[in-house]
């Protein structure tokens, strides 16, 4: 009898349930290889390199297997990134070669089913068509605020909103990305685009902090891009409007027409979120004045 109570006590124990949890999780592992970039250091090559094998030995789980039969490959590696890039537990690495032509790592890590479902479930209920969505809702809640915000009734009422040209992380500029965003920002009942920077009263400075391509094997590269919106007349500070992607693409493809795709889809949707807190601020002083008239 004694023997069963402390069987229950341990049934019950932190470390029993720990145990179970871990009982319950995928074991992960692969060896992969990237080659030598002369301008990369063999720290940036093994995390590649790692990154690699994580993806194949997660990719070749038997739990994907019925994956693999309904979601082309474009799709699955979409979601098994997912996967590597947030649930993939204990991972630990080795370096099994390393010269000057390439870095060779082996990994082993574990990941809980649970979290795979959730992914899964998470990747069925986003459709093709998500991005199209998404517009429709953005411009019927603009629809919506036009008609319950308090509107400036005068042109010298609106806002004066400057836009850089777009910078990229290693000081050059573009002028064709600078101007895409105006066309995107124009046409506001809230504020006019102007070209002198000295009068506005908004400043926003599109920035590329990172573009990278990494080759995930023969056939299918990863474009990561981080971009941000520097906005000045938010308030004391500089707000920054940051946008995050990863971006699976066939080698086939031209990457500059990729990352140039990626760039525009980027400052589209950091532009709208700007153009909110613009219009949000705006509306604010206007209620302001308003008040003050009435009272």
């Amino acid at each position: 009898m004694r023997f069963l109570a402390y069987l229950l006590i341990f049934a019950l124990s932190p470390v029993f349930l720990a145990l179970a949890q871990e009982a319950e999780s995928l074991e992960i592992r692969a060896n992969a290889c990237e080659k030598s970039v002369s301008d990369e250091s063999a720290s940036s090559t093994r995390i590649r390199a790692v990154d690699k094998a994580v993806f194949l030995g997660l990719k070749n789980l038997s739990v994907f297997d019925e994956d693999k039969q309904k979601f082309d490959d474009y799709d699955l590696n979409v979601m098994i990134y997912r996967l590597l890039d947030e649930y993939v537990e204990d991972l630990s690495s080795k370096v099994t070669k390393s010269d000057n032509d390439k870095v060779c790592v082996e990994i082993e890590g574990f990941i809980n089913p649970k979290r795979i479902e959730q992914v899964r479930e998470e990747f069925k209920r986003n459709s093709v068509n998500r991005q199209k969505n998404d517009e429709d809702v953005f411009d019927i809640a603009r629809e919506v605020n036009e008609k319950i915000k308090v509107a400036p009734k005068n042109v010298e009422d609106l806002a004066l909103v400057y836009i850089n040209d777009l910078e990229y992380y290693n000081g050059s500029k573009s002028k064709k990305y600078g101007s895409f965003l105006k066309e995107k920002l124009e046409n506001n009942s809230y504020y006019y685009l102007t070209q002198e920077k000295e009068l506005a009263d908004y400043v926003i400075t599109p920035k590329i902090l990172k573009a990278k391509i990494d080759a995930l094997d023969a056939t299918h590269k990863r474009l990561q891009m981080v971009l941000v919106l520097e906005v000045s007349g938010l308030s004391d500070e500089i707000v920054n409007v940051s946008q995050n992607r990863f971006l699976l693409f066939s080698a086939e493809e031209n990457e500059q027409e990729i990352a140039s795709r990626l760039i525009k889809k980027l400052l589209q949707a950091a532009g709208k979120e700007t153009m909110r807190q613009i219009e949000i601020k705006e509306t604010s002083k206007l209620e302001q004045n308003v008040l003050g008239r009435n009272l």
